[in-house]
């Protein structure tokens, strides 16, 4: 599912279409390619890898969607992680000004994400276990510990129990996990 919603984002913020036939050839490649790396990755016993949003953020700051430009930053970060004197170079950035720029960064994902969303029309259902995940998920981010205490007033629960317990708060927690599930379950 993440494949899906980076890919859209990367095609709006490179300005190639996010509708039709060519547009569902590349979200199929997309997810073809991020199956295939997870498996290859747990082939060679390392977690899987995924598709990154941040890809986003950085076509929509730089204005540069070219494979070209990427390939040449693939090449460029191998180099650096072999030089050590190069790569030294990048340690001695301040953190706070990784800080800065992570922080816009990610806001541009989110802001990515925002318009991937105003493509969709609504129903009131849709807008309903939106709003739910979107509350779950601000809540968990303000408050982290906010469902860390939901079952404490059950009483000597078995280990089936427990382990219930412990799904609905992981789902509670997460707020695509509560998207989906809701998604699943409500009427409509």
């Amino acid at each position: 599912m993440e494949a899906i919603g980076d890919i859209t984002a990367s095609a709006e913020v490179s300005r190639v279409e996010v509708q039709g036939t060519e547009f569902e050839t590349r979200i199929q490649g997309g997810v073809l390619a991020d199956g295939l790396g997870g498996f290859l990755s747990a082939l060679f016993t390392v977690t899987p890898l995924s598709i990154f949003a941040q890809n986003n953020g950085v076509i929509a700051i730089t204005r540069c969607a070219n494979r070209g430009a990427g390939r040449w930053c693939c090449f460029f970060l191998i180099l650096f992680g072999v030089l050590g004197k190069i790569s030294g170079v990048f340690l001695s950035i301040p953190n706070p000004v990784l800080g800065g720029v992570t922080t816009f960064l990610f806001a541009s994902v989110a802001v990515s994400g925002i318009r991937v969303l105003s493509y969709i029309t609504f129903t009131r259902r849709e807008r309903f276990i939106l709003a739910a995940a979107l509350s779950f998920g601000i809540g968990d981010l303000l408050v982290p510990t906010i469902f860390t205490h939901l079952f404490d007033g059950v009483n000597s629960p078995s280990k089936g129990l427990e382990g219930l317990f412990t799904s609905i708060t992981i789902v509670l927690s997460t707020p695509c996990k509560s998207m989906l599930v809701m998604k699943l379950w409500s009427p409509g």
